[in-house]
């Protein structure tokens, strides 16, 4: 080859090198000959120039002729019969003999296709080839000793010997590629005199894009002789396309000109490689050497071939067991983490600060920073506070996404050299709702790194005696070493899976934060109401799967005899405060129903003395905290027994006193109740309600849009609190409930709400009609299960839930109630478990992995029932147990066959209920 002029050692533009059209080079290596047939006459189009070196004529002497030219009919025959198999490439390599001037040739025989022709690539059988070698035998006898190795680095040591032991080459090299595609050589046999590979780094271009994509295409690629003249392929007038021949699949292609000169800077005259493919998705490459003229017999290359395969198979088992390892400890790390939020009943954000070595350990970070809207909370090594408030804005402007994730922040992020030292490594798990940001941010300093490079990576450009640049290989692989900076360790897909998980934590405090914002999102368009509300109703299912827990927890304590007075006194708080969160949450859901003219009136019977302290011991303790006095008058004509919406009345007046507490600062609180005869029947009252306030009072501007959804008046945004839905909500209520709600300045200070409820009054309840919709029944009427309670009679069980904790809480309420029951984790688990074993009931969840709750009973009553019989005597009975309590949800369930409906949080009661109405 020419020597070039000059070279260039500036920056490499590496366009040229990826545009190389390797499959396209329209020529051969010399060991062998390649054909070009056209169907169905099996006439040869194209071949190469060699011919007359293998079979005494030249190659034009084909061109044009059918393959009887070549190959005696018994031959053809045989080749007529593997093109009509669906895939004939599996009975490569193919022995055939062919004829020429009653000479017989013995050829090993490589059929392909490229386009529409068939490529037949002809190998000589030398006259010492050993046929009768069982090389797949060796194969599966050299993995079975490297399965032997304890590690990684074992096998990797054990599978280079083994394959230099098989092939005889000087030097067998493992080549693995690293997460930016460059590569190094991790394992090494070689002869004792040459120097030693192991641990060289090599660029990413020593391997140009379209190289990298042949060698997943092709297990195997064998270079004979290095210095080897390439040798043309000659085409008839009648070839099907004039474009170049696809050689992509050819074992005889021609060698890039540029690798050429790569192997023979390093003095290489003839190598193989056999390729590692992981998960679709080139692995690294077994790479063999040898220092003189080498060809192997095709089926010692298939032997490399099925030995690369088999390794292949176990590298991706290695790799799984590590993500495996990794995997559970950051899910014991998870666990713990909602274990103390739950525990503790506080907000996520305290709960995060307050386990910070389980947060940082999540993902292995070294630093970690908390932002919920304006609220920022900071842990372990992080930049400066002005720094993280840069990177915070950066965030909100050019990141939408869910995640991000980076090792080498500086490539994404114009101000990182500045904080390398705490963030060269950036997770960042984001939501942004309603104009508004939310992030859990970890950190990874900068991990200062030598590299050992075979030769210098910034493969220099030469100058051509036409004056054209084109890249070469570099000339010198002694060892070249550069310092990576400015990077840190790479995340691991198992931690980027986990924090992905930790992001619904993150919605739950979103919800918190961005409630106000809705106000921004309404819309009269069918299509925004819509989406507000799928939105709603995935919020609830986040916010009731937790609750489900912690309710689960306070009935399950609620219904132990040995807690202390003090320690029921807790349970009670924790209880009635989830349950007001729970109603809060079903209110929003309500604020959609209202908007698109779906509410509806759910009449209830209850105790009215009850009903109105269950309130007021909500409040008492805000009421408390700041000093207020919280006054209760009702007349002694007030009915003790009323029939009403219990919940939406509630709901109202939780409001009206929640906000007049909200607004007074000193004094008192009081709540009046009186009875007001209806017209309409004897039996019918209507109880006028006034809620009166100390406190500054609503400017008489703001009086006449009081009750607009999503509007705040003057006071409310003095103290930035609310969304401006609670009144508007109210008085939906009250004109559902055929009532009204006014609001008057009073003459001194403060507000007087006034609210007028018909309602029926009645004698008495029983106990057992009692339904009480915001809170469990109160201390007064709940009854503790006694020891000596009859047991049930057993049933058979299967509870379907993917949630742990709900899970675990459900099989103690099972167990309270004196049940037992087998459990599953989605609706595959499920339909295994009833080959299994025939069970009378199961809790179907319905949100569940792999196979959701829906699903599974749609395949279990077409099972049941294959030809569609209606005959029910021998189903199973399915009681959904969700968190989705849409009326559409209930339906669908309903609709796909299941038998009853349990909404999340589950109540005690209701299962009893269930069980009991199924027991036989």
């Amino acid at each position: 080859m020419n020597s070039p002029k000059s070279i260039i050692t500036e920056e490499v533009n590496l366009t040229n090198c990826d545009r190389e059209q390797i499959h396209l080079s329209g020529h051969i290596q010399p060991h062998g000959i390649l054909i070009a047939i056209k169907e169905p006459d099996l006439e040869i189009v194209q071949v190469s120039e060699n011919v007359i070196c293998f079979f005494d004529f030249p190659a034009s002497y084909l061109l044009n002729q059918p393959l009887q030219k070549l190959f005696p009919q018994s031959q053809i025959d045989i080749l007529i019969t593997l093109l009509s198999q669906e895939n004939f490439a599996v009975f490569n390599p193919i022995k055939l003999t062919a004829e020429v001037d009653d000479k017989k040739y013995e050829c090993e025989s490589i059929i392909h296709r490229s386009g529409e022709l068939i490529i037949l690539e002809i190998e000589l059988l030398s006259k010492y080839s050993n046929l009768d070698l069982d090389f797949y035998h060796i194969a599966q006898s050299s993995a079975l000793n490297i399965r032997k190795a304890n590690d990684f680095v074992e096998m990797s040591d054990l599978l280079v010997k083994e394959i230099r032991k098989i092939t005889q080459y000087d030097r067998v090299l493992l080549y693995r590629f690293e997460p930016d595609e460059s590569g190094v050589v991790v394992a090494e046999s070689k002869v004792q005199h040459l120097e030693s590979f192991l641990g060289l780094h090599y660029p990413v271009s020593d391997i140009p894009t379209q190289a990298r994509r042949l060698y997943y295409e092709n297990w195997l690629r064998l270079i004979v002789d290095v210095n080897y003249q390439p040798i043309s392929i000659i085409s008839t007038n009648k070839a099907i396309t004039q474009t170049p021949l696809d050689l992509s699949f050819s074992v005889l292609r021609s060698v890039s000109p540029i690798h050429v000169k790569y192997l023979q800077n390093m003095g290489v005259s003839a190598s193989l490689s056999i390729s590692l493919i992981n998960t679709q998705k080139l692995w690294g490459l077994i790479v063999c050497h040898h220092y003189s003229k080498k060809y192997i017999e095709y089926k010692i290359r298939k032997t490399c071939e099925f030995l690369g395969q088999i390794m292949s198979i176990e590298i991706v088992n290695k790799y799984d067991k590590d993500i495996e390892k990794s995997r559970q400890k950051i899910k014991s790390i998870q666990l713990k983490l909602n274990q103390d939020i739950l525990a503790d009943n506080q907000v996520i954000s305290q709960a995060l600060i307050q386990d910070r070595d389980n947060l940082l350990n999540l993902v292995n970070a070294q630093g970690v920073v908390i932002c919920l809207g304006d609220q920022i909370s900071e842990i372990g090594e992080i930049p400066s506070q002005e720094n993280i408030y840069k990177l915070i804005e950066w965030l909100k402007i050019n990141n939408s996404q869910d995640i991000i994730h980076t090792n080498c922040l500086n490539t994404i992020y114009p101000d990182a050299k500045s904080i390398k030292d705490k963030a060269s490594g950036l997770l960042a798990i984001s939501i942004f709702l309603n104009y508004t940001a939310y992030h859990i941010i970890w950190f990874r300093p900068e991990v200062v790194q030598t590299v050992n490079w075979a030769g210098d990576p910034n493969k220099p450009m030469e100058i051509e005696a036409d004056g054209i640049m084109s890249l070469s290989p570099r000339r010198s692989f002694e060892l070249w070493k550069e310092t990576v900076r400015e990077k840190s360790l790479p995340w691991l897909q198992v931690e980027i899976d986990a924090a992905i998980e930790l992001r619904s934590t993150l919605m739950l405090t979103a919800l918190d934060f961005s409630q106000y914002t809705l106000k921004q999102e309404v819309e009269r368009s069918e299509e925004v109401s819509r989406a507000k509300s799928e939105f709603l109703a995935r919020m609830s299912h986040e916010l009731r799967t937790p609750l489900n827990a912690i309710l689960g927890c306070t009935q399950l304590m609620d219904r132990d005899t040995s807690l202390t007075e003090e320690i029921e006194e807790y349970v009670r708080i924790i209880s009635h405060s989830s349950e007001h969160l729970l109603s809060l949450i079903d209110d929003i859901l309500e604020i959609s129903k209202i908007e698109a003219g779906q509410i509806t009136l759910e009449e209830t019977r209850f105790d009215f003395h009850l009903f109105l302290h269950d309130i007021l011991e909500i409040l008492q303790i805000r009421a408390q905290s700041k000093k207020l006095q919280l006054i209760c008058e009702i007349p002694p004509n007030s009915p003790q027994y009323i029939s009403t919406d219990e919940r939406k009345l509630r709901q109202i007046l939780l409001n009206l006193l929640g906000n007049a507490i909200k607004f007074t600062d000193e004094g008192s609180v009081t709540l009046r109740t009186s009875l007001l005869t209806s017209e309409v029947s004897s039996a019918t009252y209507i109880i006028h309600f006034e809620v009166e306030d100390m406190g500054e009072g609503i400017a008489s501007e703001d009086l006449n849009k009081l009750f607009q959804a999503f509007v705040q008046t003057s006071s409310g945004k003095k103290i930035k609190e609310g969304t401006g839905l609670g009144l508007a909500i109210s008085q939906k209520f009250a004109n559902c409930m055929d009532g009204h709600i006014t609001a008057n300045r009073n003459s001194g200070k403060g507000m007087t709400f006034k609210l007028d409820i018909p309602v029926r009054k009645l004698e008495f309840i029983e106990p057992e009609r009692i339904q009480k919709i915001g809170l469990p029944q109160a201390s007064s009427i709940v009854v503790k299960k006694e020891s000596n309670e009859k047991q049930p009679k057993s049933l058979r069980i299967l509870l379907a839930e993917d949630n742990s904790f709900n899970q675990m809480i459900a099989l103690r309420m099972l167990a309270k109630l004196g049940y037992q029951a087998d459990c599953a984790v989605n609706g595959m688990e499920v339909l295994r478990a009833l080959e299994q074993k025939s069970y009378d009931l199961i809790l179907m969840d319905i949100q569940m992995p792999e196979m959701d709750g829906l699903e599974a009973t749609r395949q279990i009553r077409e099972m049941e029932n294959p030809e569609g019989a209606s005959t029910i005597a021998n189903q199973v009975k399915i009681v959904a147990m969700t968190a989705n309590i849409m009326k559409e949800d209930r339906e669908k369930c309903l609709q796909i066959g299941m038998d009853d409906f349990i909404s999340k949080p589950v109540r005690i009661e209701n299962l009893a209920i269930v069980l009991r109405k199924w027991q036989q």
